[in-house]
């Protein structure tokens, strides 16, 4: 094998056959001209901020006296991204009223309108309660269907909507719910209010139970500021939240990018002086300007796709709350090097080159690897330098062994990245249930999951990473949300190239169907898995604390995100207008 790499070594690019791919550029050339990191009203902000925090939980405190009022409240404090403030408040009010037969019984018998009952079962069923699916009953005639005078109603519609993504195997009732709210709502875009309108169209193009929850924030602001009832410290509250949270965004955002020291100790600097700067790890900022600013991506990995501002804006969908500020950053590393392993793997190394490589990983040290190209090399390195410094500090944190394990979710990942490579270099197309069964390791959600209880140090034990390291059921399940929704956008992108087969290609090998059949079974295969995973969700006894168990939910909403329609993380313009949204613009108080 030696002997086949260094031949390798002497030949030129142009003299092997890669399987490149044209990827769209970078269009984040200049980020920190882009993103600004200077607020001069951030302290005047910070003072509201805390004064109106205080008002809003008066408010919250004293719905509990009218329960449907509460959890409309509940209900707008989470839409407008505001409910991390009173998460403690917010889950002993639910568990109360979710205990209590009185209150259910209410939601049954009275006659209640489509919007709150729906906006009920859906707040309840978002904090993992699993209300019963009969409190819909009363909506149906006596033929069994939704009765027709609903199809009226866009804001009950658009509730109930919402509400049925948030079903399980065998509840029928919501999946003719969605059905029936999503035509009667397709015919309501162009007879509702502008605003109604425009929230029904980015409703059926990302469910709120399924969009990133720091887009449908932003979005939810704008509606409610049209609403006539609309609170207005409630408003104020969300826009000021919005804007301080968004400056931490961008200068974490910034730092990605930045290599010069001044502005790296100004920055640390100013975070301090925010309220949240005890969740700031000074190390790791210093850490990180210093690896990525060293990648030197567009020079030295000419061929993978270089996707920073996205791969932060992953993080961002994982946990966008400021005590998760170290964890957004460990996050968006560990999505850049799995995106710069895969691309390795899928667009540029030969099986000769790609199985030294993948045994240099599973070794954790560079024996094998002198005859590969210097990109190879580099990466063999990157990852080594990422994972090892990582795990010094987790060790510091009181975390050991972590960091062992996160080093084997990126072998794992490796493995399943070269049994693809192997199937290709064969010209193999795998059958439905090999592709499925490498594919829950191949979608790297292992090590997406694993990168996502990095920098959370308080949930993130040993216990967690020892449990995920089982493929418990959430994550097999998010896993293959995550490799059918990202094959379903991106197999026309990879079939302009030699590439190996993808789920729908192997489903049709293996049931003999057209591929429009195939691609449509795939679709059905990931909405079951959805269900899967809603159910997961509301399984009432896991061991483990809710925002471990948010993280499973959260990653697949990204997925849903970045690959509904189109393959928008290779696609960087696609995504340019949420990035802008998020991280740019400022929202007028």
């Amino acid at each position: 094998m030696q002997e086949v790499i260094n031949t390798l070594s002497a030949l030129t690019t142009e003299e092997i056959n890669r399987p490149l791919a044209d990827f769209p550029v970078n269009i984040w050339e200049d980020p920190l001209i882009s993103f600004p990191v200077l607020d001069p009203e951030s302290e005047i902000n910070e003072e509201k901020l805390s004064s109106l925090k205080e008002t809003v939980r008066e408010l919250l405190m004293a719905s509990k006296e009218e329960p449907i009022e509460n959890i409309k409240l509940i209900d707008a404090l989470c839409r407008l991204g505001i409910s991390y403030h009173f998460e403690g408040e917010i889950f002993a009010q639910l568990e109360t009223m979710f205990g209590c037969h009185g209150f259910m019984q209410m939601i049954r018998d009275n006659e209640f309108d489509l919007y709150t009952v729906s906006l009920v079962f859906q707040v309840f069923r978002q904090f993992g309660y699993k209300l019963g699916v009969d409190v819909f009953n009363n909506f149906k005639n006596k033929d069994g269907k939704f009765k027709e005078h609903l199809a009226e109603d866009a804001r009950g519609l658009l509730c109930l909507y919402e509400a049925a993504h948030w079903s399980t195997h065998g509840e029928d009732i919501l999946d003719e719910a969605l059905a029936f709210s999503r035509y009667h709502l397709e015919g309501l875009t162009d007879q509702s209010s502008p605003h109604m309108s425009i929230r029904i169209k980015n409703a059926l193009k990302h469910a709120y139970p399924r969009g990133i929850s720091r887009i449908e924030t932003r979005q939810y602001i704008s509606y409610y500021e049209e609403e006539d009832l609309h609170d207005q410290t409630l408003l104020e509250f969300a826009k000021i939240d919005f804007n301080l949270l968004k400056m931490l965004h961008r200068k974490e955002l910034c730092q990605v990018f930045r290599c010069h020291f001044e502005l790296a100790r100004y920055i640390i600097y100013t975070f301090k002086t925010l309220i949240w700067r005890d969740y700031l790890n000074d190390c790791w900022f210093f850490f990180f300007y210093r690896w990525y600013s060293s990648l030197e991506l567009d020079l030295k990995l000419p061929y993978a796709r270089n996707r920073t501002v996205e791969s932060y804006l992953w993080a961002v969908g994982a946990y966008s709350e400021p005590r998760y500020s170290q964890a957004r950053i460990r996050l968006a590393i560990v999505v850049i090097l799995l995106t710069l392993v895969d691309d390795t793997y899928d667009a540029y190394g030969t099986i000769e080159e790609l199985e030294p490589f993948t045994n240099a990983l599973i070794m954790w040290n560079s024996s094998g690897i002198e005859g590969l190209p210097e990109s190879m090399k580099y990466l063999h390195h990157v990852v080594l330098d990422f994972y090892g410094k990582l795990e010094e500090d987790m060790e510091r944190e009181g975390r050991s062994g972590c960091g062992l394990l996160a080093k084997k979710s990126m072998i794992v990942t490796a493995k399943a990245y070269l049994q693809e490579a192997k199937w290709l270099s064969e010209d193999y197309v795998a059958t439905f249930d090999e592709y499925k069964e490498n594919g829950v390791y191949s979608s790297s959600y292992l090590a997406l999951l694993t990168g996502s209880f990095l920098g959370m140090v308080d949930e993130g034990t040993l216990d967690v990473f020892e449990w995920l390291s089982t493929f418990p059921p959430l994550l097999v399940t998010s896993a293959l949300i995550g490799r059918l929704c990202g094959d379903i956008a991106s197999c026309e992108f990879e079939h302009k190239r030699k590439h190996v087969g993808t789920s729908i290609d192997c489903y049709m090998k293996q049931y003999g169907i057209s591929w429009e059949n195939a691609e449509e079974e795939i679709k059905i295969m990931a909405l079951d898995s959805w269900k899967s995973l809603n159910q997961e969700l509301m399984t009432r006894d896991h061991s483990f604390p809710f925002p471990i168990v948010m993280r499973f939910l959260n990653l697949s909403r990204v997925v849903e995100v970045f690959y509904k329609d189109t393959d928008i993380f290779t696609y960087p313009e696609l995504m340019k207008h949420h990035v802008v949204s998020l991280f740019l613009n400022k929202i007028s108080i």
